[in-house]
């Protein structure tokens, strides 16, 4: 069988990556507020007893750069490098005649969403919400399928409320089903490896199949089965896949909802899903994501930070390591620098890659760009404010910008005068990057 969610969950639970919670959490904030504590020590969590539901839940599975880099067996450090490689040669998925996601159906009247143990996050959150399931549609014109990740609010045992709407994908398929007075044909595929997550995540071109990408990172064609009451294919291994449409014309009140810049999206009417099956494993897992936690961070940085590096590498910079955390809003690069001024081409191919990007801070080689501290550092003693800063008023920005405080952008050159290694040399402690704090402790 591919290998899986449970698969990853055995091998982070190996390396001591995984806390097991056997005591019954509420599903309303109880769990999220545990899952906020174990983020710190960069843990996955999976919760053996939810609170009026027989199914465990499992989350932060992309809680760290750890974690992220074993998804792809490699380290913390080339993650990025490795998803560009594996993503330069697509494979097409491949159909098969069943899967661990069948080994429980459960048509019509049968399927009910009160049985799955959606987990409510923030104080004022409408409800429980599905925030960790893949959703595959297809074009109505074209046949092409696309794969997102969209929030889903509880409305009652066969409805959910959908957050789509263009420029994404999925909200430009829906319009085209939608001008033609059709319901559009979803399925939510909830409990996946992570890299059907990761895709899911990634902004492809319009009508290029994210589950190809899949393909190229799994580095084999991934299994897909056929649903039961839709015409869509979705992953073989996943824990649960819920099938359904998308009402036409029909629009209801959804939300408020604690979002990714952790702030909450009001209530806005939103699309409308009913339900028609449920198909899982025999004894399936729930998962769930945390807008704007760590996981949610690392999960939306990583194809956003490969496109970083090809754009910055393209100007000619010798780049060691881009990281888009803890908010992919702001990016921190580290480069082996070659002559001054090079810092702010390095931060203007940043911005022209990735329009969101706000704040961009340029270090050099020795500076650990997943430490936000040392990034800290670097400002504080390398930068030159005077004419180390490169401002981009009135440019594309964050979208959702009431009131247009995301419409600029600033690069800070944060690296040490050329050549001037003498003066600047960091302080370095013999041993302490080697030694086993535990032979000390007794």
């Amino acid at each position: 069988m591919q290998e899986d969610l449970r698969g990853f969950i055995e091998k982070l639970e190996k390396a001591d990556l995984l806390q097991r919670i056997p005591r019954a959490v509420d599903p309303r904030f109880e769990l999220s507020a545990v899952s906020k504590k174990v983020e710190r020590l960069g843990k996955a969590l999976v919760f053996e007893q939810v609170k009026g539901y027989d199914l465990p839940v499992v989350t932060n599975v992309f809680g760290s750069r750890t974690m992220l880099a074993m998804i792809f067996d490699t380290t913390p450090e080339d993650v990025v490098r490795e998803f560009m490689k594996r993503s330069e040669a697509r494979i097409d998925p491949v159909i098969v005649d069943g899967g661990p996601c069948k080994e429980v159906v459960k048509l019509g009247s049968d399927a009910t969403i009160d049985e799955l143990p959606l987990v409510t996050h923030c104080e004022k959150d409408a409800g429980p919400y599905v925030t960790a399931g893949i959703i595959v549609a297809k074009d109505p014109e074209t046949g092409r399928r696309n794969v997102s990740i969209n929030r889903m609010m509880y409305k009652d045992a066969q409805t959910l409320a959908c957050r789509m709407m263009p420029p994404q994908h999925l909200g430009i398929i829906q319009g085209k089903a939608e001008a033609r007075d059709m319901p559009l044909e979803i399925a939510v595929c909830v409990g996946n490896h992570p890299l059907e997550n990761l895709v899911a995540s990634t902004t492809l071109a319009y009508g290029d199949d994210e589950l190809t990408l899949a393909g190229a990172l799994r580095r084999r064609p991934l299994e897909l089965v056929r649903c039961e009451t839709v015409d869509l294919e979705v992953p073989a291994t996943s824990e649960i896949v819920i099938e359904g449409e998308i009402l036409a014309n029909v629009r209801e009140p959804e939300g408020p909802f604690g979002d990714l810049m952790q702030y909450y999206v009001p209530i806005m009417d939103n699309h409308v899903f009913r339900l028609k099956a449920i198909t899982h494993r025999a004894h399936p897992m729930w998962q769930t994501i945390q807008a704007s936690s760590l996981e949610d961070v690392h999960l939306l940085a990583l194809s956003r930070e490969a496109k970083l590096m090809r754009a910055v590498e393209q100007s000619g910079a010798k780049v060691k390591a881009v990281s888009l955390v803890p908010t992919i809003m702001s990016a921190a690069i580290s480069i082996e620098k070659q002559f001054e001024g090079e810092p702010k081409n390095v931060a203007a191919a940043a911005f022209g890659a990735y329009s969101w990007l706000k704040y961009c801070v340029v270090v050099d080689h020795d500076v650990d760009v997943f430490d936000v501290g040392d990034v800290w550092w670097a400002m504080a003693t390398r930068s030159d404010v005077g004419r180390g800063l490169l401002r981009m008023p009135d440019a594309l920005g964050f979208p959702r910008d009431l009131f247009h405080i995301h419409q600029a952008k600033l690069g800070i050159d944060a690296t040490a005068p050329l050549n001037q290694w003498q003066e600047f040399e960091r302080k370095r402690v013999p041993g302490s990057d080697t030694l086993d704090l535990q032979d000390y402790l007794g």
